[in-house]
């Protein structure tokens, strides 16, 4: 397993060790927002656009687009999609008018459903902090689009904290 995968990895169990405790520190209205941990001198910060959802007796942050970052060099792009929907098919984005880009399915969770994990550069950060919306597309089990969209409006503020 690559040095890479095994940060991003360990962040993902960071995350859903810390979302309950995290989760007291976000209105229930959905935001953008960042949390970053630091270990053996190697920090891993992840902003997303998420909200709270209870999830049998506790309260867990759910991220559903955002990016996670390792010591500020390599950036992931990462995306949650419903449940039931074609894993083959992997998630259409597209920010404000730019190119429609797609990425895989990497990995699925029993309640936030599957996740779409792209690496990026800071072309697509870029566009990120500029844009107004990022706009996802997914294929249910049946065929159909299912469209979304997230705005970026606060992605700035939480990307720089």
């Amino acid at each position: 397993m690559s040095h890479i995968n095994r940060y991003i990895i360990a962040f993902f169990v960071f995350l859903f060790v810390m979302s309950t405790a995290y989760a007291d520190n976000h209105d229930n209205k959905p935001s953008w927002d960042k949390i970053c941990e630091t270990k053996d001198a190697n920090t891993i910060c992840q902003i997303s656009f998420g909200q709270n959802m209870d999830y049998g007796d506790q309260t867990v942050w759910f991220s559903r687009v955002g990016v996670v970052e390792l010591n500020n060099e390599q950036k992931k792009l990462f995306i949650h999609a419903p449940l039931g929907v074609k894993l083959q098919s992997g998630v259409l984005y597209q920010i404000d008018d730019n190119q429609t880009n797609s990425m895989p399915y990497n990995a699925c969770y029993n309640v936030q459903g599957c996740q779409g994990l792209l690496e990026i550069d800071d072309t697509i950060i870029q566009q990120l902090k500029d844009g107004n919306v990022i706009k996802m597309r997914f294929t249910s089990v049946n065929g159909k689009a299912i469209d979304a969209s997230v705005s970026l409006v606060g992605f700035t503020k939480a990307y720089n904290k």
